[in-house]
């Protein structure tokens, strides 16, 4: 790493100018003060227990023993070697945060630490111990009839009125992550709020209205409505207030709603708040949901229920009462924060049961959190903000709510590094409430350092990134992104100043799940490059989806390096899904792109220019310039696919096998390479992989390490990935034409035809795909603006047709396909598929032989309406710049439309092409008239 050697040399330097009673002084403490649960906080602290008259002893609470210091300071300074505050064991309840500000700060030679007392568990807690022996049965019958009759002799009430507890917070009509309600432990685990179904997902039905979608400017109020199957709902308490959980358009965002209504007749739920994208079938898998706080549902070990009208706990014991340890979480803000604070140490503690953060460090300098155990905290483990040199090591971060670390600091104008730290470090289920976008590191800033982690067992994203010269290396990362789609397991995008970042010798092993659009290990989005991965093992890592996803996925961009990293047993290994020149144009051009490339930062001067030569020009992209990621010296072995997109994979450089290269032992996990290795052979300069130094190690903070066993099937050469059966390839002659006249007027998509939107003529779609008549015939109107083509798809469809899935061929769907032609040039064909569920896939194909690799929808505005049976409308605008087409320029392009109805098992076309349906060579072509 380019700062650790100066801080190296930094540190020995100061020490050099140390006497040799000076570096005695500095390694031992100048001034020791205790706490203990049964100190008092008008004793000196001096000493470790009462003395024999108990006129003097430790101190009672940490705030007292913060004051003493900052008394010792005013009088007579820090004494060399520092201060110690040792903390011996007991629970500590924090009724505010411990705070300790700039007053507070000690200096590199005389440092100020807090730490647990050597062998003792010292608890730091946001919560308040509730009295197991205070759960009675149920008093109420009332509640009991509310209750399955199994669980009404096992459900416990307690009253928490006369604890004090009457202020116990409420959720919002929408949210996303964790309200600030309190939260019930037992034995140290957090319990379970009252929940349907116990495991797992319910499946929406069918969507009957996708309700408003703020995302897209709509600012209606209107929830979506959606039939269920199952008959659990007919017996919750809207009254009472019950929550949705659920992935309720894409599978890479969950949202919380309350429900409004539910019509048993029907089996319908009415949300009361809209979702950010609406309810709609945005990814392939079915949408799911769950719905919390159900008194009703009641029924498993481990959940609760409080009413806050009574201030009643309802809770379903796991384990016995006797000698359990029970707690509600009641702090709203950090256990501890640190404000402008330097040199101070925290050691040894266990920070739990806050609704708020468990640490925050904000500015500041040079602080260390060591062999810290943050756990059962509503938000994020550990957050650091600003500052410079701050380090967490040795911390086991779990059981969060929405995150584990946020390590954040640096400058992003001038490129000036924080130099934050975070080693050696365990995070493990950190996403328990918000299930999305909570990361197990959020790095942001410059220069910030994670390595030697562990990290594991997460629905969606590990590491989020943002920022420059960050170094992610020598950690291992398995089993994320378990039940999320369109993720990486380590996820930077959006903004393509954000680069010269490293992953470089870490392990990812058993990442993503098959859920249709495509996952990966490492993500670069929306534009993003300038980075590099090297000398990784991935191990059965990502899944391709319908789309070009790879093990290394870059979507839009370009620049990267992949380089010396071995790929074992993944579908691909390296996928990408590139931009055409008009949109990479509109996007630099884009308002919010200006902004970060040229407000943010000036990405066209200096630091920038010199610390990234790549971005010069970068604002003024040209037609036609080559957009490529490069693969070097890399081993791709038992894999189903290499690449795709622009990656430059030349297997000269690149070692494919199907055998095993040489691992010392890949059934057992190691796949560090032997000396004998062919790999050294075959790519000269491949660099051995130091595999035994990645993940935890053992030292003074972590003198045990976690049991991991490596129970995985040993690992075997894939089947390639599905090759799609050729179409024909000669161009059709004398194919026909449709004129496409401009629109009239602002275009809503709504799927209702409106003529003042659509002038011109109908589209007559009569034919199925070989050019027989069809019987159940579709029409099309189209129109075009500056901003994008229109279309509006009208379906005569069997009676008994369902429009509730959404696998191409086997529902209904509407295809638009569209070529944009180019002198000299081969053109892609983007394909659009739009589903009577609501959801639409957009992607190219380099011809009408093979699949279309699904692409991001971007901009794409996509309405399916049933206005009555045995008809469906289809309704979608498609953003030019997404087509790279300027219908002032290229005025006429090729073209295929077709409907899909199963149950008349009909492949309906405008004009048949007799091979794959958007084969636009063999169908024809639409013109834009003005």
């Amino acid at each position: 790493m380019p700062y650790q050697p100066c801080l190296i040399a930094l540190a020995a330097c100061l020490l050099l100018t140390l006497t040799p009673g000076e570096l005695r002084a500095a390694r031992e403490p100048g001034v020791t003060y205790y706490v203990a649960t049964g100190g008092h906080d008008d004793w000196s602290g001096t000493l470790a227990a009462p003395n024999a008259g108990k006129t003097d002893g430790p101190l009672a609470t940490l705030t007292a023993a913060r004051d003493a210091v900052r008394k010792l300071k005013t009088k007579d300074g820090l004494p060399r070697g520092g201060v110690v505050v040792v903390v011996h064991g007991g629970v500590y309840n924090l009724p505010a945060s411990f705070e300790l500000t700039a007053e507070d700060s000690g200096t590199i030679s005389r440092p100020v630490t807090y730490r647990a007392a050597a062998g003792e568990v010292v608890r730091l807690t946001g919560g308040r111990d509730l009295p197991v022996e205070g759960l009675k049965p149920l008093s109420s019958d009332a509640v009991k009839a509310r209750l399955q009759p199994e669980v009404r002799d096992k459900v416990l009430e307690l009253d928490l009125k006369p604890l004090g507890l009457t202020s116990l917070g409420s959720f919002p009509p929408r949210y996303r992550g964790a309200p600030a309600v309190p939260e019930l432990f037992f034995n140290d685990e957090r319990m379970t709020v009252a929940k349907w179904p116990n495991t797992g997902w319910a499946h929406v039905a069918k969507i009957i209205e996708s309700g408003s979608i703020p995302r897209t400017g709509d600012t209606g109020a209107r929830g979506g409505i959606f039939e269920y199957a199952e008959d659990a709902p007919n017996h919750w308490r809207v009254d009472e207030g019950v929550w949705l959980q659920g992935y309720w358009c894409f599978d890479w965002f969950d949202e919380t709603i309350r429900v409004k209504a539910i019509d048993t007749a029907t089996r319908q739920i009415t949300l009361a708040e809209p979702t950010v994208y609406g309810v709609k079938q945005g990814n392939p898998s079915p949408r799911r949901y769950k719905a919390m706080n159900v008194l009703e549902e009641l029924t498993s070990p481990g959940e609760y229920y409080i009413d806050r009208k009574t201030s009643t706990l309802y809770f379903y014991p796991p384990a016995a009462l006797k000698g359990a340890r029970m707690a509600l979480s009641t702090l709203d803000a950090p256990v501890v924060r640190l404000t402008e604070v330097s040199n101070v140490t925290l050691r040894g503690f266990i920070i739990e049961n806050g609704l708020g953060t468990g640490i925050t460090v904000t500015g500041g300098s040079d602080d260390a959190v060591q062999a810290c155990q943050v756990r059962n905290v509503r938000q994020v483990g550990i957050e650091v903000q600003g500052g410079a040199r701050h380090k967490l090591e040795a911390c086991d971060i779990h059981h969060t709510g929405t995150g584990g670390v946020i390590l954040a600091g640096g400058d992003r104008k001038t490129l000036t590094p924080a130099k934050h730290e975070a080693v050696n470090c365990h995070i493990w289920r950190y996403s328990e409430h918000q299930l999305t976008y909570a990361n197990a590191f959020l790095i942001q800033g410059v220069g910030n350092r994670v390595a030697n982690c562990l990290i594991h067992d997460a629905p969606h994203q590990a590491i989020g990134v943002h920022g420059n010269d960050h170094l992610f290396e020598y950690n291992v990362v398995h089993h994320i992104c378990t039940e999320t789609d369109d993720c990486g397991a380590y996820y930077k995008g959006r903004d393509p100043s954000c680069r010269g970042n490293y992953v470089r010798y870490n392990f990812f092993h058993n990442i993503g799940s098959p859920m249709g659009h495509g996952n990966a290990a490492v993500y670069f989005d929306d534009g993003d490059g300038g980075d590099f991965v090297i000398g990784n093992v991935f191990f059965r890592c990502g899944d391709p989806g319908k789309g070009s996803f790879g093990t290394v996925f870059s979507h839009g961009g370009h620049d990267l390096l992949a380089e010396n990293n071995i790929f074992v047993e993944c579908k691909r290994s390296l996928g990408s899904a590139p931009w055409n020149d008009k949109r990479w144009k509109d996007y630099v051009n884009a308002e919010l792109w200006q902004t970060r490339l040229l407000k943010d930062v000036d990405i066209t001067k200096p630091p920038y220019t010199e610390r990234y030569p790549a971005l010069v020009g970068f604002m003024d992209p040209q037609p036609g310039a080559p957009r490529v990621s490069q693969a070097r010296r890399n081993v791709i072995c038992m894999g189903a696919a290499v690449s795709s997109g622009n990656w430059q994979v030349s297997p000269e450089e690149n070692l494919i096998t199907d055998k095993d290269p040489g691992f010392v032992d890949a059934a057992k996990g190691n796949f560090a390479l032997r000396p004998d290795s062919e790999v050294f052979k075959k790519l000269p300069g491949f660099e051995p992989i130091p595999f035994e130094k990645m993940g935890l190690y053992k030292d003074e903070l972590r003198p045990t390490l976690p049991v991991e066993k490596w129970t995985y099937p040993p690992p075997k050469p894939l089947e390639p990935l599905a090759k799609t059966v050729a179409a024909a390839q000669v161009k059709k002659a004398n194919a026909p034409v449709f004129k496409v006249s401009p629109a009239a007027g602002p275009i809503t998509v709504d799927g209702k035809f409106d003529p003042a939107e659509y002038r011109g003529d109908a589209m007559l779609l009569a034919k199925d795909v070989m050019g027989g008549p069809a019987s159940r015939q579709s029409r099309a109107w189209l129109t075009y603006d500056s901003k994008a083509l229109y279309l509006l798809i009208d379906n005569t469809v069997h009676p008994d047709t369902k429009l509730d899935g959404n696998q191409w061929g086997s529902n209904d769907a509407v295809e638009v396909a569209l070529q944009v032609p180019r002198e000299g040039k081969a053109t892609p064909i983007y394909v659009l598929r739009g589903y009577g569920n609501g959801r639409v896939e957009f992607g190219s194909a380099p011809n009408g032989n093979e699949e279309p690799l699904t692409m991001d929808p971007g901009g794409i505005v996509y309405k399916a309406l049933v206005p009555e049976k045995g008809r469906w409308v289809a309704e979608v605008s498609i953003p030019l710049n997404m087509l790279d087409l300027d219908p002032t320029v290229t005025p006429k392009v090729r073209f295929s439309l077709a409907v899909r109805k199963v149950l008349d098992d009909l492949w309906l076309m405008w004009e048949p092409t007799q091979a794959h349906s958007y084969d636009v060579s063999q169908a024809g072509y639409i013109e834009f008239t003005k």
